[in-house]
C-alpha cells in the first residue's frame, strides 16, 4: 500500500505541474482566445493524460522487476488504484463546490474552494470550450452561470476519469513490458523505406 500511495503522490505532482503550466498560458490564450483556447484545451488535456500514462507505465515496469525478485506481490490494479486515490477526492471536491455554491464563507469551504480552483486550472481550457466560464472565473472560483458550473464539474470529472483509466492501462503496459512506441516507429520507418 505504501508503494501505491507513493505512485499517487507522483500523479498529484503531475497534476500540479499541469495546473502551473496551464496558469502560465493565460497571457497567451488572451491574445486570441477563439483560436488558442481549443488548441490549449487539447494540449493540456493530452498532457495530463500523457503524464498519467507515462508515470504509471514507468512504475509498472519497476513493479515487474520487484515481483520477479520477490520483493513485492503482484498488484494488477495498482495503476487504477493509485490514480483514483488522487482523482476521486478532486472530483468529489469539485462536485461539493458546485453543490455548496459561491456564497458560503466558512474557512473549511474556502480551503476546499482553493483546492478546486488550483485543480481546475488543469482543465480550464477544456471547461472554457463547453461553457462561458473563463480562466478569470475559475481563479475567482465562480462560474458565470449555474448551468456552467455543473458543466464545468462534468468536464473536470470526465477528464480526470479518463486520465485515471489511462493510468491503469499504462501501468498494465509497463508491468507486462508492452512497448507501443517502438512498434509505431517501426511502422513509419518501414512505410518510408518502400
Amino acid at each position: 500500500m505504501k508503494n501505491t500511495l507513493k505512485c499517487s503522490l507522483y500523479l498529484l505532482a503531475r497534476i500540479i505541474l499541469v495546473c502551473m503550466l496551464s496558469f502560465m498560458a493565460i497571457p497567451l490564450s488572451s491574445v486570441a482566445p477563439g483560436i488558442l483556447n481549443p488548441i490549449l484545451a487539447v494540449l493540456y488535456t493530452g498532457m495530463l493524460i500523457y503524464f498519467f500514462v507515462l508515470t504509471m507505465w514507468h512504475e509498472g515496469g519497476k513493479d515487474a522487476n520487484r515481483v520477479e525478485t520477490g520483493s513485492m506481490k503482484e498488484m494488477p490494479y495498482k495503476g487504477y488504484l493509485a490514480a483514483f486515490i488522487v482523482t476521486v477526492p478532486l472530483m468529489a471536491n469539485s462536485y461539493a463546490m458546485y453543490a455548496v455554491g459561491a456564497d458560503i464563507s466558512n474557512p473549511v469551504i474556502m480551503a476546499l474552494k482553493i483546492v478546486w480552483t488550483v485543480s481546475a486550472f488543469s482543465t480550464s481550457y477544456a471547461i472554457n470550450l463547453f461553457t462561458s466560464t473563463s480562466e478569470a472565473n475559475i481563479m475567482e472560483g465562480t462560474p458565470t452561470l449555474s448551468s456552467d458550473a455543473l458543466t464545468a464539474v462534468i468536464v473536470f470529472c470526465v477528464i480526470y476519469f479518463v486520465a485515471s483509466i489511462c493510468a491503469g492501462i499504462g501501468y498494465t503496459f509497463g508491468f507486462k513490458k508492452i512497448e507501443v512506441f517502438p512498434k509505431i516507429k517501426k511502422f513509419f520507418t518501414d512505410l518510408f523505406k518502400k
